[in-house]
């Protein structure tokens, strides 16, 4: 039976209102006294724990659980230098004589407890230094609330203050010290800490040290700050391995060597909002528990996790393909994909699908963004049409994420990308970007007319574009190594349609493009816009040539095509087009970008489209709603006027639309 073990409450130099806030003192004296009295017993009482009050805090006493352990294997830190400065240190600060406290900080998911937990195992296998008279108490406060952290903090120091030998591992200082409006309990931790026998272990993340610590260099008085860095590939593994042990008794079930690697391998290179060793070990646990299900619920004899569950595993939270987490090219013909929906820049979608097609097989620069793409071209050719695309079949997401630069234009719109400075409001929500990036790895990135911005604005994206990561206002960091990055511009519309119809190679305007881009000076600051470092960066610069009227043609059967889909679906209705309608829009919308010198684009094709096909059809159902009700088949016929001159517009032709019963 699991014995709750108190502390005593004579220490007089504590203030009396921490022991009985929320408890009656009667009770508090009684149990207080119990866990003095275990602990003098020390080493030879290690069947029971010593433990807090459940009403207190949820706690754990790593000393007994390490003397109970069933596994007697090495410790996976054994061999590694880092952790093995990491323990020196923390014993180092265990053993100063004036405030033996010490503050662990590191990012969720590095093997905060697992150091800890490794510290109080070599304790309790401890026989005669410093280590061998201490009691590792492990107290959860993570998810204390604002009003309620007052009391549990005085609580839980009035309970182990006055004890020497305790060690209190506390995970949830940050919510401990925050107050409701915005105010701190500091005050009540370092009257504690002044005079307390026992020593404090925190567990912070750099935010919430940055928050605690960046104004307050008090807290750095008491308490030795100490940094977990996320472990390596190697130490990873042995960690992992090592928790695969007891994950393989917990279920009942085997665990291959093969799951293990791919766990630490796959997520160190696809799960990117988290970090190692955490990330796998959630991996594998969720393998294991399928495994339990369909071995307790679907009746399947096979207990054994493999490295194939692993990927399924990895897949399903990734939303990344298998064969891609495989290293194997899922064989999608992106080219033709994608020139379904872009027309007449036949280059443009080859050397984009050839880009999509290395970066699903796993075969680009993991320290940088998966791609940094340029497009270049008059508007309304293609390129935040090809960037839709491109989320659709890339991002988990599937939306693309629109950052439009043109409206960034002064030096402070950088708050835009990277949050505001701390101390302003909305501080605490931190970037977009890195938001973004967290939220979604693998998502696809418009920076839509950066030839506009401030060049302040670009500058986050120079060291992303070459490290693969940004750091927000609020320290937070962000990582691309998955990302797709689609800038645009309009610069050089001229130019462009100059030289397309010299005849020049896309090659060829590409580079003269790039000439020109690198001379563009920002407005405001007469500063470069786009450096040469900056434009280093940029994997592929892809120019769009203007569209001809075999593309404008494509583009109005393709919308005619969408409308007809959308009125089935939402109608319930068959809409009849000829084919002539298409090829008479299309042609009209390529005289009328001849006409504005390309700045229409394939957007005029939008317009046709409504004034003449989609006003027609609201004209005949207005004037006959009750055939139309009644009908399941909307026929339009056209009578095409004869071909105007070269140097006018096309005229409107005649629509008629007729209501047909249902077929």
């Amino acid at each position: 039976m699991v014995v709750r073990k108190r502390a005593r409450l004579g220490d007089s130099r504590l203030p009396r209102d921490w022991s009985t806030i929320a408890f009656g003192l009667s009770s508090q004296i009684k149990v207080m006294q119990s866990m003095s009295e275990h602990l003098r017993e020390g080493p030879s009482e290690a069947g029971t724990p010593i433990l807090l009050p459940p009403q207190i805090a949820p706690s754990e006493d790593l000393t007994w659980q390490a003397r109970c352990s069933p596994f007697v294997s090495s410790s996976p830190f054994d061999t590694d230098p880092v952790a093995e400065r990491l323990f020196d240190t923390l014993t180092r600060a265990i053993h100063r004589r004036e405030y033996s406290n010490a503050l662990l900080i590191g990012q969720h998911g590095v093997g905060k407890a697992s150091y800890i937990a490794e510290l109080a195992r070599r304790a309790a296998n401890d026989t005669t230094g410093l280590l061998a008279a201490k009691r590792f108490l492990a107290v959860d406060c993570r998810h204390t609330v604002p009003d309620g952290a007052r009391a549990r903090l005085s609580a839980v120091l009035a309970h182990t203050a006055p004890h020497a030998e305790l060690v209190v591992c506390l995970d949830g200082l940050y919510c401990l010290l925050c107050q409701a409006n915005c105010g701190n309990n500091k005050p009540v931790l370092y009257a504690a800490l002044a005079h307390a026998r026992c020593h404090i272990l925190a567990t912070l993340t750099p935010r919430e040290f940055d928050d605690l610590a960046s104004d307050d260099p008090e807290l750095l008085e008491y308490f030795t700050v100490i940094h977990a860095p996320e472990p390596d590939l190697a130490t990873a593994l042995r960690l992992l391995s090592h928790f695969a042990n007891g994950l393989s008794g917990k279920y009942q079930l085997m665990i291959e060597a093969e799951a293990v690697r791919r766990a630490v391998t796959l997520t160190a290179n696809y799960v990117l909002n988290d970090h190692l060793p955490g990330k796998a070990l959630k991996v594998l646990t969720q393998a294991c528990e399928d495994a339990d299900y369909d071995r307790r619920q679907l009746g399947q004899s096979e207990a054994t996790v493999t490295g194939d569950d692993i990927v399924r595993v990895v897949a399903m939270q990734t939303v990344i393909p298998e064969d891609t987490l495989r290293g194997v090219a899922d064989g999608t013909d992106y080219a033709a994909a994608l020139g379904e929906v872009i027309f007449g820049q036949d280059h443009v979608v080859k050397e984009v699908a050839t880009e999509l097609g290395l970066i699903k097989a796993g075969m680009t620069d993991p320290t940088k963004p998966a791609s940094v793409l340029l497009f270049l071209g008059q508007t309304g050719t293609g390129k935040t049409e090809l960037a839709k695309a491109l989320a659709r079949f890339y991002s988990a997401s599937k939306h693309l994420k629109t950052y439009t630069l043109g409206n960034c234009v002064e030096p402070h719109s950088v708050a835009t990308i990277i949050g505001v400075p701390p101390g302003y409001v909305g501080s605490d929500r931190g970037g977009r970007l890195v938001n973004e990036l967290n939220a979604d790895p693998y998502g696809v990135f418009l920076l839509d007319e950066a030839d506009k911005a401030h060049p302040d604005v670009l500058q986050p994206f120079l060291n992303l574009f070459d490290e693969g990561w940004v750091t927000d206002q609020r320290g937070a960091r962000g990582y691309a190594g998955k990302s797709i990055f689609v800038m645009t511009t309009n610069v050089g519309q001229r130019m462009i349609a100059d030289l397309h119809r010299e005849g020049k190679s896309v090659e060829e305007i590409a580079t003269r493009m790039k000439e020109a881009l690198s001379q563009i000076r920002h407005g405001k600051s007469d500063r470069p816009v786009f450096t040469p470092e900056f434009l280093a960066r940029i994997k592929r610069v892809i120019v769009f040539k203007p569209l001809d009227k075999a593309a404008m043609t494509a583009i109005a059967r393709k919308q005619l095509a969408d409308i007809r889909l959308n009125w089935a679906e939402t109608r319930g209705k068959q809409l009849d087009f000829p084919a002539a309608l298409g090829e008479y829009i299309g042609s009209a919308a390529h005289r009328l970008d001849e006409k504005s010198n390309g700045k229409e684009g394939g957007r005029v094709v939008r317009k046709l489209v409504s004034e003449w096909v989609e006003a027609s059809l609201q004209r005949a159902m207005a004037a006959d709603a009750e055939g139309y009700r009644s009908c399941g088949v909307v026929a339009i016929s056209m009578s095409s006027p004869p071909e105007p001159p070269a140097d006018q517009p096309f005229p409107s032709p005649n629509i008629t639309v007729e209501f047909r019963p249902p077929t």
